[in-house]
C-alpha cells in the first residue's frame, strides 16, 4: 500500500458522547482537539434538542449541522474582512 492510504494516517482514537450517544472518532488530530470539537457539537445538539423537544433526533442532528455551518460561514466572512483590512493597512 502507498503512504497516501488514508487508513495508515489514522493515529488517534477517541470515544465521545454527542446527544446521549457514544461515537468513536479516529484521526490525526490530537485527542484533546477531537474531544473539544465533539463537545461543541454536543452542546449545540443539546441546546437545539431542548428548544425543539418533539423534533426527531435525526432532524436535530441536521439542524445542528446547519447552525454550525452558519457559524463557520460567518467566521469566514469576518476573517476575509479582517484580512482585507490588514492588506489596506500595509
Amino acid at each position: 500500500m502507498s503512504s497516501a492510504d488514508p487508513t495508515t494516517a489514522v493515529k488517534h482514537r477517541v470515544q465521545v458522547r454527542i446527544g446521549d450517544e457514544e461515537f468513536v472518532l479516529r484521526g490525526d488530530a490530537a485527542p484533546e482537539y477531537m474531544q473539544r470539537v465533539a463537545a461543541l457539537v454536543d452542546a449545540k445538539f443539546t441546546e437545539l434538542q431542548a428548544v425543539y423537544r418533539h423534533v426527531p433526533r435525526h432532524r436535530i442532528a441536521i439542524l445542528t449541522a446547519i447552525h454550525l455551518a452558519d457559524e463557520v460561514e460567518r467566521l469566514r466572512a469576518e476573517n476575509r474582512e479582517l484580512l482585507a483590512l490588514l492588506e489596506e493597512a500595509k
